[in-house]
């Protein structure tokens, strides 16, 4: 009976011994098969990153071309060149394109608006906000707009010369030391007769007389 269950013993520690090994060597192959997955992940990791610099640079690559198309349609050309000299630098590249026509956009749309309309120098800020991607439009719209008014104003000007002229034929002009000779009722007479004020004293009724004459003879 003994031997029996000795022998019963062995066997069960037989058995617990070789389901220990199973589980060792369970426990082994998974430790290797993480030892033999960390490369691969790492690889895959940085196929990830490399994935996203690559859409980072092709999205860069889209806005550089779009902002030369808007502004300067033939330096497309050149994009491919800018990529690769400005390499890891894409945003830097970016930016400085557009602040560059921007900045050029809104020194013409000031020049202009100075010349021809300073008080419209307040709206340029709103403008090139309110039109935002469509600067270039923008521009040309205001170009044509004052040079058609500068054409307008240069038709203008020999008549309104021509008027003036005919005007100044009507009143000879008078040496400054006759007006100031003049007594009062014929200096009223003179600046009546020129369409101006003849309230004030005899001093600015000849200040008046004079300055019109210099303004108009």
């Amino acid at each position: 009976m003994e031997k029996f269950e000795r022998e019963d013993r062995e066997r069960e520690l037989t058995r617990q011994k070789e389901k220990q090994a199973e589980v060792e060597a369970d426990r082994s192959e998974a430790v290797q098969e993480a030892k033999d997955m960390g490369p691969i992940k790492e690889f895959e990791e940085e196929e990830e990153e490399e994935e996203e610099d690559t859409e980072k640079v092709e999205e860069y690559r889209k806005k550089i071309t779009a902002l030369y198309k808007r502004f300067n349609p033939s330096k497309v050309g050149d994009v491919e060149g800018l990529m690769l000299k400005y390499k890891g630098k894409e945003d830097k590249l970016c930016a400085a394109i557009e602040n560059k026509y921007l900045g050029q956009v809104r020194e013409k749309i000031e020049s202009i608006y100075q010349k021809h309309n300073p008080a419209k120098l307040n709206d340029v800020d709103r403008l090139l906000h309110k039109f935002k991607g469509k600067e270039v439009q923008l521009l040309e719209a205001i170009e044509k707009r004052y040079a058609k008014m500068a054409i307008s104003e240069k038709k203008e000007e020999p008549e309104k010369k021509k008027k003036k002229t005919e005007k100044e034929s009507e009143f000879e002009y008078i040496k400054p030391l006759l007006i100031k000779r003049m007594k009062p009722h014929v200096l009223k007479d003179a600046l009546k007769d020129r369409g101006l004020s003849t309230q004030g004293t005899k001093k600015d009724l000849m200040d008046r007389l004079i300055a019109w004459q210099e303004e108009n003879c």
